[in-house]
């Protein structure tokens, strides 16, 4: 195998970037300083950005296919939360250039395949980026674009006292694949285990969901750091507080086997991260059309808790099932 070190920076960039491009004449198949896109009458650009390293957001012995699904699809989520349909993609690529870990050519092609069926299957094609060489670590940093109909972007700050609480699919099974991977959770067989470790490889964004949202939510946000962290984001932006109940939290088959053995667990749960479900508040009245929304994408939609005036934190209370408040030790996770 040849490893990435030896091939020069453009020839990297031919070999396993430049085919990304085709879709997008704007692009100059990465010839130019940046791309030139068209902008669409009648739309706003939405765009996001997300860096992950290794060890800290995937292990370094992750399939580099997996990687470059979770790379892209975390900010895909993003554009979700706003109601955004994805267009492009920039990548910046800082691989390690020493260690015993290589990143030769093998896993730069599977690298960049993996990223090629991911934009097959949203629709989003690599606009430009750059690629450098490191000490370490394996750092992976994607700028996305998307388009939204002018005046339809779902912000964080929408949120209104009596807005219903709703989060899509099921919570917490990205921090259990996370700590199986990490050797927990030994009674996990498949397909559980299977289940929980690709929640946490392989988040799914919820694009059709978030798109039907306009004219319905009046806030949302994708669960990345932790759902009662991300509901505090929604509450500071907003201005308002939120109560949740930890018996509407919305569990998967394995976690709700782990919760029956141990009850204390549901406090990882909803503060673990890495769902990339989408949190977001709606008035009392939408319940039926969130309720129809949920059929027709056949996606679990469940009111979990209720927005409430402001208060001095723009804070998040947690009950469980007998009514007692709960205090998480950390409500999600802290970069720093």
């Amino acid at each position: 195998m040849v490893n990435h070190s030896r091939l020069g920076e453009f020839d990297l960039i031919r070999e396993y970037m430049r085919p990304l491009t085709l879709a997008a004449s704007g692009a100059a198949l990465l010839n130019d300083d940046a791309a030139v896109l068209p902008t669409k009458d009648g739309h706003h650009l939405v765009v996001t950005m997300d860096t992950l390293l290794s060890d800290i957001h995937f292990f370094e012995n992750t399939p580099p296919h997996l990687i470059a699904a979770k790379s892209l699809r975390v900010n895909i989520s993003d554009l979700a939360s706003m109601g955004a349909d994805p267009a492009y993609y920039t990548l910046s690529l800082s691989l390690p250039s020493d260690g015993e870990f290589k990143y030769d050519a093998d896993w730069l092609s599977r690298f960049s395949q993996g990223l090629a069926i991911e934009q097959e299957l949203y629709d989003i094609t690599l606009v430009g980026g750059d690629t450098v060489s490191t000490p370490g670590p394996l750092s992976i940093t994607i700028t996305a674009f998307g388009w939204v109909k002018t005046g339809q972007a779902i912000m964080r700050s929408g949120a209104t006292v009596g807005d219903l609480v709703y989060v899509s699919g099921t919570i917490g099974d990205a921090w259990l694949g996370l700590s199986a991977l990490r050797g927990n959770f030994l009674e996990l067989k498949p397909p559980s285990l299977e289940f929980v470790t690709d929640s946490y490889h392989r988040p799914q964004p919820r694009l059709d969901l978030g798109q039907q949202l306009f004219g319905v939510a009046n806030s949302a946000i994708d669960i990345s750091d932790g759902l009662v962290q991300d509901l505090g984001h929604i509450c500071r932006a907003s201005k308002v507080s939120a109560t949740i109940k930890t018996c509407n939290i919305p569990l998967s088959g394995p976690a709700c086997m782990l919760v029956a053995d141990n009850s204390q667990l549901i406090n990882s749960l909803i503060s673990g991260g890495d769902d990339y479900e989408l949190l977001f508040t709606v008035p009392k009245k939408s319940d039926k059309t969130i309720s129809n929304i949920a059929k027709k994408l056949d996606l679990p939609l469940s009111q979990i808790g209720l927005i409430g005036p402001s208060n001095l934190n723009h804070s998040v209370t947690i009950h469980d099932e007998e009514g007692t408040e709960i205090d998480l030790t950390s409500a999600g996770y802290q970069h720093f």
